[in-house]
């Protein structure tokens, strides 16, 4: 149903109400897989918009204004793909901002027949299709099914290739088809409160592990890559050995590869996982000078900003505040790159 409605909403010429829909489903039942495997067998060109590129009405609108007016990307590559917009994460979305859905409703309202036709599809869990408003009478709502074993089977075998049907027949049980449990389960990266793991001090070790790292910062993909940042200076400063200078210039190099860290997880999270990885070796080239407790100060203005960041640059007119230029700086590489 959804390949034929993407394939024949293509014989629209401007955009309309006609031209969006949302898929709902269950959390982890795979929405954005069946999604995103529909879209790449019909060779598209995805604009991926959710809540890593997107916190405020603002930003929506102005990043669909985008996705219609031009496509840098496909201009500097020469690519004639037709294009289709995925809005992933809408609950999320509307946690973080709740007039996201107005706004979706008001750009389609105030550019029908305005703009050529773009398929747009919103992602959305269950529980939350009846808070989206007046847009969930307009545009058309397809409940994705649960994934078959066999489909869930070809999935965990992307993460583990010796895995059994049986055990994932065992698992697909165990967490009633939820594919994100169902990953956690087989890449150990199932945490509960009671496991007694410190992630911090595993990735400031003396021994560089990718595999062990991967499974740590898949738990929370954004906060720990940002709660080993905000403690690298200390752990440079104060447990490593070896010289100033070639601290700092590992400490420089870290952050600007750390800017390209952020802009990679927009597109592919897998890859900017082992992007973040491989850019944190350097410091095992700095020996440990003895074994002892990180102080694990992630501040709430840090998480606050990693929810925020792309958000902050929209108010700033020919000023703004200096501790803001962090978040301008990313703003601006992420506008760079997100077409």
């Amino acid at each position: 149903m959804i390949k034929e409605w993407i394939e024949t909403s293509y014989n629209n010429k401007k955009l309309s109400f006609n031209s969006c829909i949302f898929l709902t489903g269950y959390s982890g039942i795979g929405k954005t897989y069946y999604i995103n495997k529909i879209v790449n067998d019909l060779d598209l060109f995805i604009i991926n918009i959710n809540s890593n590129n997107c916190t405020s009405s603002l930003q929506l609108t102005d990043l669909l204004t985008k996705s219609y007016i031009s496509s840098l990307i496909q201009i500097l590559t020469n690519n004639n793909k037709k294009k289709i917009i995925i809005i992933d994460d809408f609950d999320i979305l509307m946690a973080i901002d709740n007039t996201i859905n107005i706004a979706l409703f008001n750009f389609i309202n105030n550019n029908i027949n305005k703009l050529n036709h773009i398929p747009i599809i919103c992602i959305i869990n269950n529980d939350l299709i009846k808070k989206i408003g007046e847009i969930k009478k307009k545009c058309k709502i397809i409940a994705i099914p649960n994934l078959d074993e066999y489909e869930i089977h070809k999935i965990l075998l992307t993460y583990d290739n010796n895995i059994t049907f049986n055990k994932t027949l065992k698992i697909i049980n165990e967490t009633n088809y939820n594919i994100s449990k169902a990953i956690k389960i087989i890449t150990l990266t199932q945490f509960n409160d009671n496991d007694e793991i410190n992630i911090i001090e595993e990735l400031y070790g003396d021994i560089f592990n990718r595999n062990k790292f991967k499974s740590i910062i898949i738990k929370e993909q954004w906060i720990i890559p940002l709660n080993f940042h905000e403690n690298l200076i200390n752990e440079l400063s104060n447990n490593r050995k070896g010289l100033k200078k070639n601290k700092e210039e590992f400490y420089k190099k870290f952050i600007k590869n750390f800017c390209f860290f952020d802009v990679i997880m927009h597109n592919n999270n897998e890859i900017g996982i082992d992007f973040f990885i491989s850019i944190i070796s350097g410091l095992y080239e700095f020996q440990k000078k003895k074994k002892e407790t990180i102080n694990n100060n992630f501040t709430k203005m840090l998480s606050y900003l990693s929810l925020q960041k792309k958000n902050n640059k929209n108010s700033y007119k020919s000023t703004f505040p200096l501790n803001q230029i962090g978040n301008y700086h990313l703003s601006m590489v992420n506008k760079k790159y997100i077409y």
